[in-house]
């Protein structure tokens, strides 16, 4: 069979039916995430803020999703630019295997159309394009949902 191709002609934008635009942030680790180098994978975005409780208490459900389905997600969790706290420490002993980084300049926040009311998640499918894009909790039904969403819109045959 042929490769696939998971390039996106659809305009670029934060809407669904978009194609976010490309960003790259520093890690905590100091790893990169870049997100061009993300295609092919279902990629999460999510943003929250240490004194967020929906956000804190959501990031478990990322982590299981991440576990779950190793190598075919993106995950990245950015610490909002307006929060004060360090996430290095919150994060210490939490155990979490996805990529955290901080959001310092607001610009990945702003490309996704935020509005800063947290958590805020982006789903994109494995060509990029945004399939969810809402502030507000989701549960770990609702992230095994948008996976699947995204597997099955970006099939190429």
């Amino acid at each position: 069979p042929a490769a696939a191709d998971y390039t996106s002609d659809a305009p670029e934008g934060h809407e669904v039916g978009q194609q976010l635009p490309d960003f790259t942030v520093t890690c905590l680790d100091g790893s990169k995430f870049h997100l061009a180098d993300q295609r092919g994978k279902v990629t999460f975005i999510n943003f929250w803020a240490t004194y967020c409780t929906p956000c804190v208490q959501e990031l478990p459900h990322f982590n299981e999703l991440y576990k779950a389905h190793e190598g075919d997600v993106a995950m990245i969790a950015l610490h909002a630019a307006f929060a004060s706290k360090d996430p290095k420490e919150y994060l210490a002993d939490k155990g979490y295997v996805f990529p955290f980084a901080h959001d310092a300049d607001g610009s990945v926040l702003e490309l996704t159309g935020g509005t800063g009311t947290m958590p805020q998640t982006v789903v994109l499918n494995r060509k990029g394009e945004v399939i969810y894009n809402k502030s507000g909790s989701v549960t770990p039904e609702l992230l095994e949902a948008a996976c699947e969403v995204a597997r099955q819109l970006a099939k190429t045959f």
